[in-house]
């Protein structure tokens, strides 16, 4: 699926996609709300959940590389073996 094709569905079916088939990458805490990166297909989609309730406030799909900077800065690397 392209990051067009999951924006053309409704919030529902986009809900379900989400669930069903993205994989989980990141996240982290802001002010007590939790922003969770996942990856589906070669896109990514960021949510993000309100402190109080497991409501989500934001549901953003998009493919620019620039929005991943404030999730890289967590990712452990540090068991890859380059050769």
């Amino acid at each position: 699926m392209t990051l067009s094709q999951f924006k053309l569905l409704d919030k529902d079916k986009r809900y379900i996609i989400w669930l069903a088939k993205s994989i989980e990458l990141s996240s982290y805490e802001e002010n007590g709300d939790r922003h969770v990166l996942y990856q589906l297909d070669n896109f990514y989609i960021e949510i993000q959940f309100m402190k109080l309730c497991p409501e989500i406030v934001t549901f953003i799909a998009f493919t620019d590389t620039s929005l991943l900077d404030r999730y890289l800065q967590d990712i452990d690397i540090s068991f890859c073996y380059c050769k």
